[in-house]
């Protein structure tokens, strides 16, 4: 009975050991709302830690900010919450603070460092001396190449206004490559007018239709009327009856007229006066093409000039003049294309119609960019 006794009183004297270790391990922190809780702090970070209450359950994360400043301190008594907590402790010395709390700075002595005269280089190679921009292109190989490139466009542009002026190319190349002045010489020739040809001076076969139209229709004005039907013919002897359509007529009732004082010169005038048929003139004859070559560089070979020097040969029936000739095609890459019509055109590409040795005929599609010439001959045999 004794030994039961003991046994429960050392029981209870375990469990109230038990009971005041596990109390000295719970701290009370205390909110700036006035309230507090009892726990474990756990898993602290930058912005907020974790309790654990009294009754063993954990609380959701709680922010440093919400604490009073004796909770934070206490906080702080724990190493591992100290470097987390130190930041919003308003009074809290650094870490690195001495007791009265200065903060020690270690000292760094850097050994000073003598100057030393440098030693001097044997046979040491000077710096170039640095030119001006326009010595340096005549002292250098870039500056050489670029004016031989300079040099060289110019002597191209000359061509090309040679060309496109229709001048002497032999003369304006000439000029272009006169240093200096040769850049001007280029634009001189291009605000030059350019020199037409023997061709462009003769008129067009539409200028040529124009004036033969206008020659026949001053023709056709100038010939005399035909006498109407049922009137008198002239020549026949006053007093007569006129047939008209087998027909008489009487005359009209009145003296009749005297005849006039020279009555043979009235009988010789008579045959005159009768009135013939005129013959119209002739149609003008039908205008011969002539051979010609167009080039490119002498002529601006391009839609309106085709339209307008071959207008006869897009009609799908050839006149009598087209039937004769043929048009020559000579392209860039050196192909000559013998074609009777032209079948379309547009601003970049031209459509003829090229007869085949072995009977039919096949139409060929030319970038206009890359006709040189244009051959118009006439057909042998």
């Amino acid at each position: 009975m004794q030994r039961h006794i003991f046994r429960r009183a050392f029981a209870i004297t375990l469990l109230c050991a038990a009971g005041w270790a596990l109390a000295a391990d719970f701290t009370t922190f205390k909110f700036k709302d006035g309230t507090s809780i009892t726990g474990e702090a756990m898993s602290p970070n930058e912005k907020s830690v974790v309790i654990k209450n009294s009754e063993g359950k954990i609380l959701p994360r709680i922010a440093w900010t919400n604490f009073t400043q004796e909770a934070l301190k206490d906080f702080a008594k724990n190493p591992k919450m100290r470097p987390f907590v130190e930041l919003h402790i308003e009074d809290a010395a650094p870490a690195n603070a001495g007791a009265g709390g200065e903060v020690n700075i270690p000292e760094v002595v850097v050994p000073k460092r003598e100057w030393k005269q440098p030693k001097a280089v044997p046979n040491k190679p000077a710096l170039p001396e640095k030119p001006g921009m326009i010595a340096g292109m005549f002292s250098t190989g870039v500056g050489w190449f670029c004016l031989v490139v300079v040099y060289a466009g110019i002597i191209y542009a000359g061509f090309e206004v040679a060309a496109y002026r229709r001048r002497p190319k032999q003369l304006v190349m000439g000029l272009s490559a006169i240093p200096g002045l040769g850049f001007f010489a280029p634009i001189a020739f291009l605000c030059m007018p350019a020199v037409r040809t023997v061709e462009e001076t003769k008129p067009n076969a539409v200028a040529q239709a124009a004036a033969l139209a206008a020659e026949a229709a001053k023709k056709e004005a100038e010939k005399p009327a035909a006498p109407a039907p049922g009137k008198k013919k002239p020549g026949l002897a006053l007093g007569k009856k006129a047939e008209d359509g087998g027909h008489a007529h009487a005359a009209p009732a009145g003296p009749k007229p005297v005849a006039t004082a020279k009555p043979a010169t009235a009988a010789a005038a008579a045959p005159v006066a009768v009135a013939s048929p005129v013959k119209a003139p002739a149609p003008p004859a039908n205008a011969v093409l002539e051979p010609v070559v167009y080039r490119r560089g002498e002529t601006n070979i391009n839609k309106r000039f085709i339209e307008t020097k071959f207008a006869g040969f897009f009609k799908a029936v050839l006149g009598p003049a087209e039937k004769d000739m043929w048009l020559v095609w000579v392209t860039a890459t050196g192909g000559e294309f013998w074609s009777k019509r032209i079948v379309s055109i547009t601003q970049t590409e031209v459509v003829v119609n090229c007869p085949q040795e072995g009977g039919g005929t096949l139409d060929e599609t030319l970038p206009i960019a890359s006709v040189q010439e244009i051959h118009l001959r006439p057909q042998e045999g």
